[in-house]
């Protein structure tokens, strides 16, 4: 097996740095991150997918180093991203009298990252917690930044936080329990990045097999290091998304809207992808991306088996009802990532995003469909 030796690099806001490791069989690094912590009782969170995987080995791992763990678990999938989840586990922690000494260990994809991050930040009005992705959608994104939180009948993560973990520890051995629709789906949270960011690194994406991505372990490492770098960078300048941190949100205001019609059974980086088909092709529509530009972008998302038909299954008219009520607007009005060319984000006013009239929503959308 080819050898790989972690890549890392760091996140600082608010006066606090913490770690992030990239590489393979990271137990070492992670018994580290835990003695930092000194002696704390650990809580690990986990759906019962990871559970079944990695949750006895993790409890194993944590237990020779001496180290008081348990495992909870919740169901997988975005439907166990509510506030009845996280109640459920705050009153179990409660019930076993864990203590403001609780680290708490998100052993997961996205869901279990996120929920186990608001329970930490919530839980005794917060103690510390580790990511430990085990998906590459969350290795490439949602582990990195601090943000936590939930689903509601609304929408999708309405309800949440700004909390920081005291490391990620990201494991690329985790990806070879995925299926080629879950590299899939992480490899396009990656893209995004580098389309707005960094275009020189979707040469990486193509050299990878999505079937077999553990096949060149260096070049999966070099693409999960280069998405968590550009979002380490964007998060330090605006943490709290004010401004800057919108450019990560390309293609997730149409996508978080196809994503909620779906009822969560289409995979966040699917729905992001077919986001940004339309919101490609509003840039176009506004005169700020050219149409060959546009084009390479349809045609890179296309080898993923994104197709603008996808599209036909989620209205327009329902895809701007669920937007008016995305948490991205400002004061009542949707607010777009929108192109200039691929690996540069168009600013104006020193802004990142941008309102975009309904009518050349419905327009882009409606063409696409059609075509």
């Amino acid at each position: 097996m080819t050898r790989v030796s972690p890549k890392k690099l760091s996140v600082s806001v608010r006066g606090t740095t913490y770690p992030i490791v990239i590489g393979m069989h990271l137990e070492k690094q992670l018994v580290q991150v835990v003695e930092r912590e000194g002696r704390r009782r650990i809580a690990i969170i986990a759906d019962t997918t990871t559970r079944r995987l990695f949750g006895n080995r993790i409890l194993r791992l944590l237990g020779k180093s001496g180290r008081l763990a348990e495992l909870l678990s919740i169901p997988p999938g975005e439907r166990s991203k509510n506030e009845k989840t996280v109640s459920a586990i705050q009153h179990a922690l409660l019930k076993k009298r864990f203590g403001r000494d609780t680290v708490v260990i998100a052993l997961g994809g996205g869901v279990v990252g996120d929920v186990a991050g608001y329970v930490a930040a919530t839980y005794l009005r917060g103690v510390p917690y580790i990511q430990v992705p085990t998906t590459l959608l969350a290795m490439v994104d949602s582990s990195v930044g601090g943000k936590v939180g939930v689903d509601t009948k609304y929408g999708k993560n309405m309800i949440g936080a700004f909390y920081q973990p005291r490391a990620v520890i990201a494991d690329l051995a985790f990806v070879s329990t995925l299926s080629k629709e879950q590299v899939v789906n992480g490899l396009i949270e990656a893209v995004k990045k580098f389309m707005t960011s960094e275009k020189g690194s979707l040469a990486f994406v193509e050299k990878l097999d999505s079937a077999h991505p553990l096949k060149r372990p260096r070049v999966l490492q070099e693409i999960v290091y280069r998405s968590v770098r550009i979002k380490a960078r964007v998060v330090m300048k605006d943490e709290e998304e004010k401004n800057e941190r919108r450019i990560l949100n390309f293609g997730h205001t149409i996508g978080h809207a196809v994503e909620f019609l779906s009822g969560y059974r289409l995979p966040h980086g699917y729905a992001v992808a077919y986001g940004m088909l339309v919101e490609a092709r509003v840039a176009e529509l506004l005169g700020i991306l050219p149409v060959s530009e546009r084009v390479a972008i349809d045609r890179y998302l296309a080898r993923f088996g994104i197709k603008p038909s996808g599209l036909k299954k989620y209205p327009v008219t329902k895809v701007l009802r669920v937007i008016r009520g995305d948490k991205k607007t400002r004061r009542g009005i949707p607010h777009y990532v929108l192109l200039n060319s691929i690996g540069s984000v168009y600013v104006k006013g020193r802004q990142y995003a941008h309102p975009v009239p309904e009518r050349i929503i419905r327009k882009a959308y409606e063409s696409l469909v059609r075509a």
